[in-house]
Order: C-alpha cells, then structure tokens, then sequence
C-alpha cells in the first residue's frame, strides 16, 4: 500500500468460496448460509467495502473521531479492530502512523496476506469467542458496522470483551496527563428519512431478513447505553453526519446511491431479498435497476451514519 516497510508473504490464498445458494439442507444451514452472504467474500463485495471506507473517511474527515492521534504519532501505541474486513481502515492508519502497531480481526479472511505493511498483523478468529490476547492491552479499540451481523447476545459478549482489551497506561503529552485507552463505535442508523416507497419496501425486506438471523435492528440505537454499563468507562461522546442518497445529495450522494445499488443488486439481495418481497427475481431486478434509480432523483432520503467513543477509566 505504498508503506516502505511493506513486506511480500509467498502464501497460497486461503479465502474459501461461497457455495451455491441452493445447497441448503436445514433451517440452520440455511442462516449460515445466509450470514456468508452478508459478509460476501466476492470481489465485488470486497470492492464496495473499500469505497465505503472512503465515503466515511470523506463524511467525518478523518479515520477516527476519539482523541487517539498524537499517541498515534508518538509511537508505541496499539491498535484492535474488531470485524475488520479487507482491513481498509487499517491498511490506511498503519501507513500513516507506522511508529505504532495495528491488529485486526475478522472470521473471514478476506484481509491481505501477502502484501501489508510491518506494523500491522490480520488474525482469523471469531470475535464471540475469547480473544486470544492479554487484558488491558490496546490503547485503542475499534468496531465497525457490526449492527447487522451481530445478535443481541453477541453484543453482550463482545462489548465486556472490548473493555478488557484497553490498556491501562498513563501519558503525559504537553503537560496534560491522560489516562486509559479508548473504544470506538461506528455505524449507521438502519432507518432511512424522506425515503420513496420502492426504497422503503427494499429496505424493510432486508430488515425482515435480518430479523430471520436473530437480529435486533433497532439495538443500534441505544448501543451507547450498553457501554455505559461497563465498568471503568468515561463520559459517552457522539457524533452523526448525515447525507442525501443519490443525485440530490450531490458527488456523495451519487457515490453513495452506487454503493447501495451494488449491495442491491448483488446475488445475495437479487435472490433473499426478493423472496422476502414475495416476487420474482426479474421482477426484483427491474425494480431496482430502473425504478429506484427514477425514485432516487425524485427523493432526498437521508442516512445518517455515526461514531460513539468513550475512554475506559483507571479503576
């Protein structure tokens, strides 16, 4: 990624491919089959995740919003990210800061193995289960757009496990003294403003699929309120941006409108989301190809993405 200290690994690739859809020979089977398409390892998908790194990078002009970064660039520090993915957001802070150390994990191993920078290490390993490092580790910890693929009991077992991830440490910076590390949230609220109803009936079908795969869409609102549960973690702070879907929302808008329309129109959705809808597949394709396209330039829905931090005290 243009890091001076990027290394080559000479690894035969281990990403599996996804199997047929229709292979499914039990309820079971069936949502985790649907769970391997919502976490798609097809190009594609790998590709839209890359873009909307970007989107986000772009909407709250910066990577992150907690008040990590001279620590960053001091040196020393380590970083989690939880869910990481194909590792964009990391790939882009371990080239940035690369005095300090970044570790992502992901059940899927859709991340780089070959060529990566040498202050950053991708671990294949399910976030529900015990991480297999030290408490009090991490000066920051970072999870992102897990609301859709994490149950409610999940997050009972991940949040408490983050918190015990973030190291205790004390830094003295221009005179100031701060204690503890730091947590981050990001997501999106799944609920849309101003949306037309071909949008709307898309959008509810794929939180009915969610719901199918017991997930609770509406935790996301008060998931702040679960960290502030836990103990030892500071004052909540958050922070919303919003934006416009398609061409009335102007460059990111249209940005943002491709990005969902790839989702959309993705094997996945083409074949889950029009069952859901009770229609057929070329039913489903025209539907979105041409009429949401026409209802995006008559609309102004507005999606709101956000970003929750919170430092974790010195008991």
């Amino acid at each position: 990624m243009g890091n001076k200290n990027s290394r080559l690994k000479h690894k035969k690739s281990t990403i599996k491919k996804i199997p047929e859809f229709d292979q499914i020979e039990s309820e079971q089977e069936r949502q985790d089959k649907l769970l391997d398409y919502y976490l798609s390892t097809d190009i594609n998908s790998i590709d839209r995740l890359h873009m909307y790194h970007f989107l986000k990078r772009y909407l709250f002009r910066g990577n992150f919003s907690s008040p990590i970064e001279d620590e960053l660039i001091k040196g020393g520090s380590k970083v989690l990210d939880i869910g990481c993915g194909p590792g964009t957001w990391l790939l882009d802070l371990a080239n940035k800061y690369e005095n300090s150390y970044f570790f992502g994990v992901d059940f899927k191993p859709i991340f780089p193995r070959e060529i990566k920078p040498n202050n950053l290490e991708f671990i294949e390993a399910d976030v529900t289960d015990a991480l297999s490092f030290h408490d009090n580790e991490f000066d920051f910890t970072h999870i992102e757009h897990m609301s859709l693929v994490l149950t409610s009991d999940q997050w009972d077992v991940v949040i408490p496990e983050l918190v015990s991830l973030l190291i205790y440490c004390t830094y003295i910076f221009y005179g100031v003294t701060k204690p503890g590390g730091y947590i981050e949230v990001s997501d999106r609220r799944n609920s849309y403003v101003g949306e037309g109803p071909i949008f709307r009936k898309m959008s509810d079908a794929l939180w009915a699929s969610c719901s199918k795969r017991n997930i609770d869409t509406n935790l996301i609102y008060n998931l702040d309120s679960k960290f502030e549960l836990q103990p030892n973690i500071g004052k909540i702070h958050r922070i919303e941006k919003d934006l416009i879907i398609g061409p009335n929302g102007g460059k990111i808008g249209l940005i943002f409108q491709d990005l969902a329309f790839s989702y959309y129109i993705s094997e996945m959705a083409i074949k889950n989301l029009s069952e859901e809808m009770g229609i057929s597949e070329e039913e489903y394709k025209n539907m979105t190809e041409k009429d949401l396209v026409e209802e995006f330039k008559q609309t102004s829905t507005e999606c709101v993405h956000f970003r929750f931090w919170a430092q974790k005290q010195l008991s």
